[in-house]
Order: structure tokens, then sequence, then C-alpha cells
């Protein structure tokens, strides 16, 4: 029985140390920010600042192309295009930050007003220099706070008078977005452009269960990289939260794109991680774990470290699954599932495009956080950790689809090596496999996934196939015959596996959407 409060971690506590470290803020200065924050009075206070500093950093991300809805434009297209409708919604977004930061500000909003007054009635120019550089104090929050909010209202006041021309160059878009990111790179105490940045006032894990998860990782490695994973995988999570909430509430679309935005740039971010990063964190510790012992206690605890390798090794596999999964559904939702901008009809199809996208990533993410924790801790249930964990079939829905995908991989697999059969001279080398080579990448990126979201012994066979090919067993000719034969055997089971959950009660009068499965299919293979 898992009490209401986590357990002490076992060795360094990274949880902590990501939540209440900063790269950009000194610990004067975060305990500054912290002791303004619990100043503040009212009840949603902390929705308020999120909202606040996301719309800064999603306004930035706005104005990268590469994170608006559509298929990706090459430069030519993006330097030739007209920007008038996105500078509209930057117009949005700024508005959507002005009114956050003034309710942020509040009371204190009337001494900045009083200042400007006092600058324009000021007759000598000497007293007027004199007050604007003591505007740029930044001393304390509050001022940094103002500072930042009434820089941003002179940008604002400028874009008003941009507006009504009718061509808008990506130069004049870039050139507004970059001045607005410098005054935030300026702010002392609001600057959330950083990846991988948490703040204590929002990014506290509620869920004690994983909470739990995370002081009880004995590896100092998996810890370190299961802290980060959490974190982030629960800050996409808030993300989504945002989108959902300004479509039922917002009434401009600015704020929205902004959100988007950011959920890409950031998910984008996330999926390099665990594909590529986080296997060196990984490898890194392990490496640090190997280096304390002393030569003679090496063969004394060569036990322990073949443990740890291959705990490190199941975590990495894992992750760098999802790390490609994650890629793949972030170009699904912004290629395909949501128009481009100018494509854009209604707000009503627009609303219904998103809906379908974030309900699959949401479901997608509370499913990385279980398999996650199931790597510690492989007794957890997903009810335990979500409330509507069971009720989503968009899991089932994922699973019948990765089932297909795989079937299609695995057909063409043991149709190219059939076709190689005989043709002994190009078995004399390492280039003759390549497509081994690629097929091993394509179960490692996605078959592993699906061995984790079932417990299915027969995939336990399979992957010893699979480490046979990525150890170079079946280079000779007589081999392949097994391989193949062991592949189509598979290949079999995947489709009874298909068939199964097909039946799932969930997915009950729900078709499979074969168009939709293989244009996935055709992203992820990168065609």
């Amino acid at each position: 029985m898992i009490s209401l409060l986590p357990s002490p971690p076992l060795g360094r506590d990274y949880y902590t140390e990501f939540i209440e470290g900063s790269r950009w803020l000194k610990k004067e200065q975060a305990d500054a920010r912290t002791a303004w924050f619990e100043d503040l009075s009212w009840e949603h206070k902390e929705t308020t600042l999120f909202r606040f500093e996301m719309l800064l950093k999603g306004l930035v991300c706005f104005g990268n192309p590469a994170n608006h809805p559509g298929p990706h434009l090459g430069e030519d297209l993006i330097m030739s295009r007209n920007f008038n409708n996105e500078l509209l919604l930057v117009r949005s977004i700024m508005r959507g930050i002005a009114k956050t930061g003034r309710v942020l500000i509040g009371d204190r909003d009337h001494s900045s007003v009083f200042k400007r007054y006092l600058e324009s009635v000021v007759l000598q120019d000497h007293t007027r220099v004199q007050l604007a550089k003591k505007a740029l104090a930044q001393d304390t929050p509050e001022q940094s706070l103002t500072l930042l909010v009434e820089a941003l209202r002179h940008h604002l006041d400028v874009m008003e008078g941009l507006i009504p021309a009718s061509e808008v160059s990506f130069r004049l878009f870039s050139s507004v977005i970059k001045l607005v990111q410098r005054e935030i790179n300026r702010s002392e105490y609001f600057d959330p452009l950083a990846s991988f940045e948490f703040r204590v006032e929002f990014d506290r894990i509620k869920n004690v269960e994983v909470l739990e998860v995370i002081a009880n990782i004995e590896s100092d490695p998996s810890r370190r990289v299961g802290a980060l994973a959490f974190l982030s995988l629960f800050r996409m999570m808030r993300y989504l939260d945002l989108i959902a909430k300004e479509q039922s509430e917002g009434s401009s679309m600015g704020p929205l794109f902004a959100f988007l935005a950011l959920f890409r740039s950031d998910a984008g971010a996330l999926a390099a991680f665990l594909r590529k990063d986080a296997a060196v964190w990984m490898s890194e510790g392990f490496g640090r774990l190997y280096e304390s012992y002393q030569p003679e206690m090496v063969l004394g605890r060569f036990d322990n470290l073949v443990v740890e390798f291959d705990r490190l090794k199941s975590l990495r596999e894992l992750l760098g699954s999802m790390g490609n999964q994650l890629e793949l559904e972030l170009r699904k939702m912004y290629e395909y599932h949501i128009p481009a901008l100018e494509t854009v009809e209604s707000k009503d199809d627009l609303s219904s495009s998103i809906f379908k996208a974030t309900s699959s990533l949401r479901s997608f993410i509370q499913n990385a956080i279980v398999l996650i924790a199931r790597e510690f801790f492989p007794e957890i249930e997903g009810e335990r950790l979500f409330v509507d964990f069971s009720s989503d079939r968009a899991r089932s829905e994922r699973l019948r689809r990765d089932i297909w995908m795989f079937q299609q991989i695995l057909r063409a697999f043991v149709a190219k090596a059939k076709s190689s059969v005989g043709v002994t001279d190009q078995w004399s080398g390492m280039s003759s496999f390549q497509f081994v080579r690629e097929f091993v990448k394509y179960f490692k990126s996605m078959g592993y996934q699906l061995l984790r979201y079932s417990d299915y012994e027969r995939f336990d066979k399979f992957m010893v196939l699979v480490n046979r090919l990525r150890d170079g067993d079946v280079l000779e000719v007589q081999r392949l015959s097994t391989v193949v034969s062991e592949c189509e055997d598979f290949q079999a089971f995947l489709g009874q596996m298909f068939e199964a959950v097909s039946r799932r009660e969930e997915l009950a009068g729900e078709p499979f959407d074969r168009k939709d499965a293989a244009r996935t299919l055709k992203l992820f293979l990168g065609l």
C-alpha cells in the first residue's frame, strides 16, 4: 500500500534539483521570486503565472514556422509567403500576455502608470532620461515583471500600426518576434524560454504514486533520467490542458496557436532527449559507477554491474522507442490532423481537429508515464495514476495500428530476405545486410514499444531473434531460412494479435482506419 506521502529518495534527489534549481536564476533571485509568488493572494495564482510564462514561450515558438500546423515549407516558400495572418495572431498573443501580466502585477500597476505620466509631463530631458534609467531596474520580481509587461505593451502599440499592412514579409514577422524575444531574455525573473527548465511554482508532480516511484529508483543514472522524463511528460500534459482550456474559453485564436507551437517545440525537444540524450546520461552514469570501484573491487562487484547494465539497457530501449513514437505522433498531429493556418475553413472544424489530435497525444503521454513507472515497479496499474486511463480507447486504437504497421515492416523484411537467398556473393560484407539493419532499427523503434504495450510471451522469443540479427548471428546464408521461417511465424502471430485487439470492448463498432495507418507508416519510414 502506497502512503499518502512519498518516501525520501534513496540517493541524490534529482527531482527536487530539477524543479528548485535554475540555469538562469541565482539562488537569491529564486528565493525572491518564491517569496513574491507566495505573497500573491488569489486562489488561481499558479494557473495565472503558468499561462503568462507559457504565452511568452509560446509566442517565441510561434515565430518559428516549423512549429506551425501544416506540412513543412521550404525556405523559398517561407520567404515568398504573406505573413499577415500570422502577425494578426502575434498581436492576439501579445494582448493575452499584457492582460495576464496586468493580473499578476495587480494594484502595483498603478505606480507604473503614474511614472509614465511623470515622464510625459517633465520637460527637462535630463530628468526624463534619469527616470527612464531608473525604470529599467530589476532588483525585485515586481520590478522585473512590470518592466517586461511595459516593454511588451510598447511593442504591441507598434504592432497596432503594422497590422493594416496588406503584405507582411517573413523578415518583418521574424523581426517582430526577435524584438519581443530580446525583451524576454532581458528579464531577470521571467524568462521561461529554456528547454527542460522547470519551476517550483507550477511543475511539482502532484501524483503521489509517481513521486514514490522516483524516490525508490535505486540506480542513480536511472533516477536522474526518470525524474527528467516524468517532469517533462507531466509538463506536456499541462500544455494539453492549456490547449483544451483555450479552445473552450478563448475568444481569439492567437493564444491557442501559441500553445500549439509551444507543445510542438517542447515535445520535439523531449522526443530528441528520449531518443539520444537519455542514453548518453545513462552511459555516463554507468561509467562513473564503474570508475568508482577500485580495480580489486571490480571482480567482486561484477554481478552487480551486470544487473545495472541490463536495467539501464532496458530503460534506454524503452525511452528510445518512446522518443520515436512521440516524434511520429507529433508529425501526424501537425502535418495531417491540424490544418495549416491559411487552410482553416471554420473555427469549429479547427477545434474538432485539435481535439482529436490532442486526445490521442494525451493517451500516449499517460501511457508513457505508466510504462516508465512499470520499468521500476511492474505492479503499477494505469488506473492508479490516471482516472481516465482505462476509459480511453485511444490506447487500444494505437496498439492495433502499431501491430498492423509492424506486420507490414515484417512482410517487407521477409520478402527482401527471400529474394536474397542464393545470391551468395552478396553475403561477403556487412554492406549487403542493410535491410537487416533497417529491420532491427524499426523493431527497436516500434516493436519494443509493442512489447511493453502487452504481456504476450510470444514477444520474448522474437526478441531473441532480433538480438541475433543485431549481433550479426545470421550473416551466413545457411541460417537465413531459419530466420525467415521464424519471421513468418511471428507475422502470423501478429495477425492473430491484431484480430484479438480489434475484438476489445472499447473498439466495438470502430472500424480499422487502414488509410490512416498507411499514412502513419509512411511517416515512420520517412517516406
